[in-house]
């Protein structure tokens, strides 16, 4: 990640989240503003994280490998999220790998600044406390939706997420990127690109080269039944 030395934005994204209520003088002016580009990875399993991030624009996707070497996709995030709270407060390794999926801004600030004094800080101790407990809710959901739900509607909430709320269509999925997807849905490649299949012959969404076009949203929302990875 690449910092940017925007402090007027910085200040303004700061307020307009709401962080500079949480956080005190010393430690707002520690934040930094970073860009992470599509793709770049914020946080890896194993790694022990060494700075609190805020994610104020953009989209994260949080996923686990697993032992046998694939990947589960556990959910998105969208503003206002923070990666590695769990990690400031058990100093532990991360256990899930985190990474942009457009062009994201974080505010970030090192766990050495805040260490020390963020347990004396009440506010701040609240909004920590309500971002894990959501964290907590959305985690419960996805339990449910990768142990209940068909292939059908994982795949709809997958598209359903990585969409931009104003965007036609969805990010290029390469055929080599399928397989790779069907590890994070918990399928096979064969069994998920069944499912693209009959999503095309029900125009849905339709196949432009390497690249999936929603043909019809409101259909992909009942198929996901509202239940979307964030």
């Amino acid at each position: 990640m690449k910092e940017v030395l925007d402090f007027e934005l910085m200040h303004k994204l700061a307020r307009q989240y709401g962080l500079d209520q949480v956080l005190d003088e010393s430690a707002l002016t520690e934040l930094r503003l970073l860009e992470a580009d599509k793709g770049e990875t914020i946080c890896e399993k194993g790694e022990r994280p060494e700075r609190l991030y805020f994610l104020v624009q953009g989209k994260l996707k949080i996923f686990t490998t697993l032992p046998n070497g694939k990947s589960l996709l556990l959910r998105f995030s969208t503003p206002l999220a923070l990666v590695g709270d769990l990690e400031l407060v058990n100093g532990r390794e991360a256990n899930n790998t985190v990474q942009s999926v457009s062009r994201s801004l974080l505010l970030a600030i090192s766990y050495r600044a805040i260490q020390n004094t963020y347990v004396e800080n009440p506010k701040f101790l609240y909004f920590m406390l309500s971002q894990v407990t959501h964290k907590l809710h959305t985690f419960s959901n996805l339990s449910s939706l990768n142990m209940l739900y068909p292939v059908e509607s994982r795949f709809a909430s997958y598209l359903l997420s990585i969409i931009e709320q104003d965007a036609a269509a969805s990010e290029e999925i390469q055929t080599s990127k399928l397989t790779e997807l069907a590890d994070l849905l918990g399928t096979s490649y064969r069994h998920l690109n069944r499912v693209i299949q009959d999503l095309c012959g029900r125009d849905i969404i339709r196949k432009v080269k390497r690249k999936i076009v929603i043909q019809s949203i409101e259909e992909l929302r009942e198929i996901a039944g509202g239940n979307i990875y964030e």
